[in-house]
């Protein structure tokens, strides 16, 4: 005589359709703010301490780095009110192309002996660039030269924010 046995067969569905690591990753926008001196002037920085998620994410290897070269030099090295709220204006554009799906983070926004830096990590550079070039073009020229390098290890944001004593969370 044969017996059928039932079989009972759970399958977690959402393993075979899990979302991407992109959709899991949460952007917090909670930022620190720091201020020192070198060389008799004030250095300014902020940047967001929550970025672990994306460091082990292993998706962003790479940064770009913005320096923007003040117009008017000032003794403090300081933008003028003016030229901070211009920075301030192509800094929202700018998060507003590269941060909406994620593709760029900024992490630390610098400014010193009148210079100002970005440094976003990002997924690829080729789409940074793109995505920046069009942002960019809605503004005249502007005194912006760029760098990038590898970072898999995220050393130039952890090594900032240990100058600081935070650590990414």
């Amino acid at each position: 005589m044969k017996y059928s046995l039932p079989i009972l067969l759970i399958l977690n569905f959402s393993s075979l359709f899990s979302q991407s690591k992109e959709n899991t990753l949460a952007l917090n926008d909670t930022w620190f703010g720091g201020e020192s001196e070198s060389n008799g002037k004030p250095v300014i920085i902020r940047g967001r301490d929550h970025l672990k998620n994306f460091i082990d994410s292993k998706e962003y290897n790479e940064y770009i780095e913005l320096v923007w070269k003040m117009e008017r030099e000032t003794e403090s090295g300081i933008p003028t009110p003016d030229e901070n709220f211009f920075m301030g204006k192509v800094e929202d554009a700018l998060i507003n192309d590269l941060e909406t799906d994620l593709q760029s983070v900024l992490a630390i926004v610098h400014t010193n002996d009148n210079i100002r830096s970005w440094i976003f990590y990002t997924k690829s550079v080729p789409e940074f660039l793109k995505r920046i070039n069009k942002t960019l073009s809605a503004f005249e020229k502007l005194p912006i030269e760029i760098t990038n390098d590898e970072d898999v290890n995220w050393e130039l944001y952890t090594g900032i924010l240990k100058g600081y004593h935070l650590e990414p969370k």
